[in-house]
């Protein structure tokens, strides 16, 4: 019943890049600027619509959903933060700069990405991971040498936004009264049901919004990360 907003595009190989002449293992050319360059190229050839249709992972990092909705939380202050390109960035980099600190090692942190593995013995990586962190690796220092940086895709590098605004107060919450009660993707009946909620559940509000009629509605923000519009008198003040 629901769908991503977001154009499915297939994972752009790089293979077209010959090897860069550079110590794949020299972590000294990295930081994170161009390491999120290579990370980039990798997951998404720089695509922040990019879409993997088997796993649901978006954008151009390709987070996964579920993490989208704890590092949103995490970083953004909001859940529901949409994976807009500048929130993408802020969230993507923020998460790389604490696993690195974390890691203090960009290969380490580029295994994680891919595995959510905290491995640090790379013989026990698996080939497809080990070749995983030598491409991230290679572009990234591709990135970090004047000689090679023109070839790498614009796109790939991280884009300087300003930092969003994070969300501090907590959203105010309401008790769903109603029995069962449809999530509508907007204001009104006219709107497609997407999920529907039960009573006794205490929900976010994100918006307020009224329908044709007048009648007041309310933008819910529902635990698996996804958000939906319900009708204000099936609810009451938390």
């Amino acid at each position: 019943m629901r769908t991503i907003g977001l154009a499915v595009v297939l994972v752009v190989s790089l293979g077209v890049f010959a090897p860069v002449a550079v110590d794949a293992g020299d972590e000294q050319r990295l930081n994170i600027h161009t390491f999120m360059t290579g990370l980039a190229c990798t997951e998404s050839g720089g695509r922040f619509d990019a879409v993997n249709a088997h796993t649901g992972a978006h954008g151009k990092y390709q987070i996964m959903p579920r993490n989208w909705v704890a590092w949103s939380g995490r970083y953004l202050g909001n859940r529901w933060a949409l994976p807009t390109p500048r929130n993408q960035e802020f969230v993507a980099r923020s998460r790389i700069s604490e696993l690195y600190e974390k890691r203090r090692s960009w290969r380490r942190v580029a295994y994680w990405w891919l595995t959510g593995n905290g491995e640090g013995n790379e013989a026990l990586w698996s080939d497809r991971a080990f070749r995983y962190v030598e491409r991230v690796m290679s572009m990234g220092q591709r990135a970090a040498t004047p000689a090679f940086a023109p070839i790498v895709p614009e796109r790939c590098f991280p884009v300087a936004f300003s930092d969003p605004k994070i969300r501090i107060k907590p959203f105010p919450r309401v008790w769903v009264t109603g029995g069962r009660v449809n999530v509508r993707s907007g204001p009104g009946y006219e709107n497609r049901s997407v999920d529907y909620v039960r009573a006794g559940m205490n929900l976010s509000v994100l918006a307020k919004g009224w329908d044709p009629r007048g009648e007041a509605w309310l933008k819910v923000g529902l635990a698996d990360g996804w958000t939906g519009w319900i009708k204000g008198s099936f609810t009451r003040a938390d």
